[in-house]
């Protein structure tokens, strides 16, 4: 509560006593309704996750020339800050995606070796 307002409810009572009984009263249903309010944000939180919402900013995506661009910046022609500022993103922006793409390229590879592996083993049985 407001100073002023405490001010204007002693004002108003001209008894501290009462008056300091009334502000008790006013903290506690302050106090209450901010709880209540924590709890239903918690619980809506809560239950979006469990829904699957995605909460937070949106991930940037990815322009179209960043598939040539991380080319270049795996022959290291380019850095990772000017490869970044070739795409209008923080380096740590351009980073994360440069580790998201090496593990698709990596899960890529993985699955590709037992496919080929099983080709093998059928065409000598």
């Amino acid at each position: 509560m407001l100073k002023e307002n405490e001010a204007k409810i002693f004002e108003l009572l001209n008894n501290d006593e009462l008056a300091s009984k009334v502000m008790e009263i006013v903290r506690a249903d302050e106090a209450e309704r901010r709880a209540a309010l924590v709890r239903r944000q918690s619980e809506g939180l809560r239950n979006a996750r469990e829904r699957g919402v995605r909460l937070g900013r949106p991930p940037a995506k990815r322009p179209r020339k960043f598939q040539s661009i991380y080319t270049m910046y795996c022959d290291e022609k380019v850095s990772a800050r000017a490869a970044s500022q070739m795409l209008g993103v923080s380096p740590g922006t351009f980073k994360r995606w440069v580790l998201e793409e090496q593990k698709r390229e990596q899960e890529g590879k993985t699955a590709e070796q037992p496919a080929e592996s099983e080709s093998t083993e059928s065409t000598e049985a």
